[in-house]
């Protein structure tokens, strides 16, 4: 619990910074008082600076006439702020004039009067002169501009410290003419200052919406396991611009050249489209719907937000209730809902119903005042900061959970990937161009040019007969344990184990394939494995280079990696050859002539034609260099006699190639290459 809170802290702090802001008066010691108009008159009592009126009562009235401060032939007088319905007009649509005079004011300084909106338009007149206005008052819907914003008409007194204020309205455009807000009245620095507060806080509060919402985003794009949580974010974005579109209409004065039309869309179908998603993530996160119930709510928001953008604002103002009856019936569902988890007990049914109870109290506040029910402030973004406070903290609990499980599956991939890189190299991955073993299925291959070495255990049947069982598997491993560090050493990867020996696959030049071998071969014979008085444990290299297909085959429950290739069959053979010449590395010609630096191994040709009794043309090379150094100067001294014999073997001249091959054993007695050929040639000789 002490890390959530801990996450939750930043928004926390955030929240109650704001919540101070919105209740702080920007003016220390500012005093409002609410005065009442009387018959078209209104009296101030003795003020200063730091007093603000909040202004009801009666006006004189005048309809179907604008700039009339009062007919004098026929008084009439109609409470402002108040509805058109309430005057004589009896209706709520029309146009006239209220007037009222002000008394008490102090000529020599400058007042400013605010009237909030104003449905659906109006003009402010003081002493005679335009001051403000809202849209543009007309006598018929064509002649008439709705407004989208407040006005604050700064003027000066009469020399007498009066004021004679003229407000002209007109409504065509929507269900409700004239408005619930009072008039307001102070000096023009305090209500100037008061109303920018009040602008900044609420944009605060928008943009803090916003950046929740920005939270809650980047949460599902991470974590892809909460899916719900995106539709929350798409209702506090929502809300965050049902925010703007309210008083103190943010949007209006950040796009000032917005059309009515576009403004009055984005006012009414912010709450339909919250209901929308609110409902989507209720179901999202709790997984429980009434299939019937929830897609008619969906399908009924979605009428609802289209006969908003389609219809004529004049008839959708005058349905809004419909709208109203709408998300009124999906609060309910949603209810529902979150009564069924809670019985459920489901994960987060606790935050949800915290969530819901906040955002619909605070909707049912909004939907009276704007019923003009009740008279006040809408308080939505208020609540809806709170209720995403509630989701965050919801969101931290979950996903820390969420890392911790990740975590811990973390931890159990890794230990099977360790394994399963037994079994299945990463570089086999990288040569079938594969990112996860997951990836790999049957039929899967790839064409590659790579160097193959291929290894084998001399006389270990032999010995293995001689030996237990899990002896003969202790000295196995030793000898691998050994080898194997080797091959990865060089960059090779072992292609599979076979018995007593193994073929690898190197990608690099087929020079770090021989100096593998050569490590391979020096190791052995200073380690020198064995078990008991049995011989130490020696081996064999063949090695070649070429064209080789790697391959997946199998079925769906087994899959094994296969090399398909001459060049591992010719590696093989030149393993099995090793003991024919009783040498320790054999390469081909192929990767003689591959070699970047043959001048780093000590190499000699120890077959350029084919083997006397073959037929197949095939030119080899014994890699010596893991020999002792006497036995590489020999080898050194005797190489061109070696060459010459080779050379006349293959013109069939088997006389000079005996010549040669005497010389040769003169300087090494012990060679076994020479040895070999030595007895070929007598062989082939008497014969002939």
């Amino acid at each position: 619990m002490k890390k959530i809170l801990l996450g939750a802290s930043p928004f926390l702090f955030m929240f109650l910074i704001l919540t101070f802001i919105t209740r702080e008066k920007p003016i220390q010691n500012l005093r409002e008082h609410t005065v009442t108009a009387q018959y078209g008159l209104l009296t101030l009592p003795a003020h200063n600076d730091r007093d603000i009126f909040n202004i009801k009562g009666q006006w004189h009235f005048t309809p179907h006439q604008f700039y009339y401060f009062r007919d004098n032939t026929r008084p009439l007088y109609a409470p402002l702020p108040g509805k058109l319905s309430e005057t004589a007009l009896k209706s709520d649509f029309g146009y006239a004039s209220y007037g009222l005079r002000v008394v008490g004011l102090n000529p020599n300084k400058v007042y400013a009067l605010q009237v909030n909106h104003i449905l659906s338009s109006c003009t402010i007149v003081i002493n005679g002169a335009d001051r403000a206005g809202q849209g543009q008052p007309g006598i018929s819907t064509k002649t008439e501009i709705p407004g989208k914003t407040i006005s604050i008409a700064t003027f000066k007194p009469s020399k007498n410290g009066t004021a004679d204020i003229i407000v002209n309205i007109s409504n065509f455009h929507n269900r409700y003419g004239g408005t619930d807000k009072s008039i307001i009245l102070g000096s023009a620095d305090i209500v100037n200052d008061s109303f920018v507060f009040n602008l900044l806080s609420y944009n605060i509060a928008s943009t803090v919406l916003l950046l929740f919402s920005m939270f809650f985003i980047m949460l599902h794009l991470n974590y892809k396991k909460m899916p719900y949580i995106l539709w929350f974010a798409f209702t506090a974005i929502t809300i965050s611009i049902r925010v703007s579109v309210f008083y103190p209409h943010i949007l209006a004065y950040i796009w000032p050249a917005i059309p009515w039309k576009l403004y009055f869309i984005v006012r009414y179908s912010s709450m339909p489209l919250a209901a929308l998603f609110f409902t989507i993530f209720i179901n999202k996160i709790f997984n429980i719907q009434y299939k019937f119930v929830y897609r008619g709510i969906i399908a009924l928001c979605l009428l609802s937000i289209a006969f908003i953008v389609i219809a004529p604002t004049l008839l959708v103002s005058q349905y809004l209730y419909i709208q109203q009856a709408l998300i009124f019936i999906a609060i309910i569902y949603d209810v529902v809902i979150v009564i069924r988890a809670l019985v459920k007990r489901k994960k987060s049914a606790i935050w949800i119903a915290a969530v819901l109870g906040i955002l619909a109290g605070f909707a049912l506040y909004d939907t009276l005042v704007s019923l003009w029910v009740v008279s006040g402030k809408l308080r939505l973004q208020e609540g809806a900061m709170v209720a995403i406070i509630i989701t965050v903290i919801m969101s931290i609990d979950g996903y820390a959970n969420a890392i911790h499980q990740i975590e811990q599956l973390i931890e159990e991939l890794k230990k099977i990937q360790t394994a399963l890189r037994r079994f299945f190299p990463n570089q086999l991955l990288m040569f079938l161009q594969k990112n996860s073993i997951t990836e790999i299925n049957t039929g899967d291959s790839s064409e590659l040019s790579m160097t193959v070495l291929s290894i084998d255990i001399r006389s270990f049947t032999s010995i293995s007969e001689q030996l237990e069982p899990d002896e003969v598997f202790i000295l196995l491993n030793k000898y691998f344990a050994l080898v194997a560090p080797i091959i990865r050493k060089y960059g090779g990867v072992i292609m599979k184990f076979l018995g007593d020996g193994f073929t690898a696959l190197f990608s690099e030049k087929p020079d770090a394939a021989v100096s593998c071998g050569v490590e391979i071969q020096k190791k052995l014979q200073e380690e020198n494995i064995r078990l008991g008085n049995l011989p130490a444990i020696r081996a064999g290299i063949g090695i070649d280079t070429g064209k080789i297909l790697l391959g997946i085959i199998g079925s769906d429950s087994r899959l094994d990696s296969v090399v398909i290739s001459n060049t591992c069959y010719t590696a093989e053979e030149l393993q099995a050859a090793t003991k024919v010449y009783s040498n320790t590395i054999i390469i081909s010609e192929s990767i003689f002539k591959s070699l970047q630096h043959p001048e780093d191994f000590h190499i000699r040709c120890i077959q350029n034609s084919p083997v006397i009794g073959e037929t197949e043309q095939t030119v080899i090379y014994e890699v010596y260099d893991c020999d002792t150094p006497d036995i590489q100067s020999k080898k050194q001294k005797t190489a061109s006699y070696i060459e010459k014999a080779l050379k006349r073997i293959k013109e069939k001249n088997y006389a000079n190639a005996q010549t040669y091959i005497a010389k040769s054993l003169e300087l090494f007695p012990d060679d076994p290459l020479a040895l070999y050929y030595q007895k070929v040639i007598q062989e082939t000789i008497y014969n002939l």
